[in-house]
């Protein structure tokens, strides 16, 4: 029985005892009514000193209550699943914050690849760890199944860039701590087109003057369609593939791939593939033209800047971000990558701690950002040279690839439809036409 209860049955004993007293007869003699009140005083007395002695027991078992506690959370430890870029820069802090709680960190490598799969089926089986890294594309699929839970960023939100936070919004809740983004820019030949494009019609035009054939490179085409390099057409002006809202996210109800901005855009696409300024290549094809020099600027993303870097052919390059479409800024995709909490962790609160003080740092974020070189999600995070700075400006005004369950049914639509657009086995509208019938299909099924 709690405190509170004990002493309101205490209480209530107290009182009838009263009562009782109260209830003898009106004519007894004097000697009775002493009696009676020497009584009720030797009950209120005995009554007293028990709540007393209760009270004393019970402030007893609720320290010993909140001792036994602080042996289970010291007991308590944490499992941390992270990828090779980032499981030596969370061992670096796991010490610290065992000290400052108590509580063991446990870190395991786990190959970014296999992450995804593994949590679901480890998770609910009580085998899976509290915190993983992960890719903001897999919040919805993991939120919609309950592998995760959503983590509160209010207080630091302001510390991360925008587009890292929408990538893992869903339905309105955030869902984790982002480390870092991702988003195609272009890598340019100096040597041969010398200045940076800020329109694709300054573009085009400096490649006619350079007389550079295969001047734009971007997978795609050949034998291997890819939505995601191409969507900065697709976005060109205006178009989309769901209704997005910063708010509440994608909205999977609203298809945008036939509209009048979606075909706009693919139609400019088909345009330069036609005038030769884009050569229909695929990804192996694109880089090898770059690398080998010749092509002025190739539209990929940070993942090649250690290839690049290291490479000897393109002696004077940079990245810069792909140019606007007239008024309109490009918008790529944007990935964004961070650390999802389990919704099978025992220590939620534990995690959520480790996640905000210990993840959350200056110290810790840049650590991640140098062991890989991808635009840090932190503010803070100074970009490592002007190539990566680039990454981070063209990733600004981009958008979240979106992260709910139904963008598993556009890539193959959407990548072959362009893929036809770019051989020229199709026409645009069509195509987009076809795409967005696939995908609504896919998802109304």
């Amino acid at each position: 029985m709690k405190l509170t209860q004990r002493r309101i049955v205490l209480a209530l004993l107290a009182v009838l005892a009263l009562l009782a007293a109260a209830c003898g007869s009106d004519t007894a003699d004097t000697d009775a009514a002493d009696d009676t009140t020497t009584t009720t005083e030797a009950e209120e007395t005995t009554t007293t000193e028990a709540m007393e002695e209760d009270d004393s027991a019970m402030e007893e078992e609720d320290a010993m209550e909140e001792e036994d506690a602080m042996e289970e959370e010291a007991a308590a430890s944490l499992t941390i699943w992270a990828d090779e870029n980032r499981v030596e820069s969370i061992q670096a802090i796991a010490p610290a914050f065992t000290e400052a709680t108590g509580v063991e960190v446990v870190v395991d490598l786990v190959p970014f690849g296999d992450i995804r799969e593994q949590i679901v089926t480890a998770g609910p089986a009580g085998e899976g760890p509290d915190i993983f890294a992960g890719a903001h594309d897999w919040t919805g699929e993991l939120a919609a199944n309950g592998v995760i839970d959503p983590i509160d960023v209010s207080a630091i939100s302001d510390s991360f860039l925008q587009v890292s936070l929408n990538g893992f919004n869903f339905e309105g809740a955030n869902y984790a701590i982002p480390n870092a983004v991702e988003s195609v820019a272009m890598y340019q030949n100096l040597d041969l087109v010398a200045e940076t494009p800020a329109t694709w019609d300054e573009m085009i035009a400096a490649c006619e003057a350079a007389a550079v054939e295969n001047c734009v490179v971007v997978p795609g085409g050949g034998d291997g369609g890819d939505a995601y390099h191409n969507y900065p057409f697709v976005s060109a002006f205006g178009g989309y593939i769901f209704e997005f809202d910063e708010a509440s996210g994608f909205d999977a109800s609203v298809v945008g791939l036939d509209n009048a901005e979606t075909v706009q855009g693919v139609q400019f696409l088909a345009d330069q593939t036609t005038a030769g300024v884009i050569p229909s290549t695929n990804y192996d094809g694109a880089k090898n033209l770059w690398l080998e020099g010749n092509a002025a600027f190739w539209i990929t993303g940070p993942w090649e800047l250690g290839g690049v870097r290291e490479q000897t052919t393109v002696a004077n390059w940079s990245v810069v971000p792909v140019p606007a479409f007239g008024d309109n800024p490009a918008q790529p995709f944007v990935g964004a990558q961070g650390f999802f909490l389990s919704a099978f962790s025992e220590n939620p609160l534990i995690a959520q701690s480790f996640l905000s003080d210990f993840i959350a740092t200056d110290e810790t974020m840049t650590a991640f950002h140098a062991a890989d070189p991808r635009p840090s999600a932190w503010k803070a995070v100074e970009a490592e040279g002007d190539d990566v700075a680039a990454f981070v400006d063209a990733a600004s005004t981009g958008i979240p690839m979106p992260n709910i369950p139904q963008m598993g049914s556009v890539w193959g639509p959407l990548g072959d439809n362009m893929l036809l657009v770019r051989n020229g086995e199709i026409e645009p509208e069509a195509a987009m036409t076809a795409a967005a019938e696939a995908v609504r299909a896919a998802v109304a099924g």
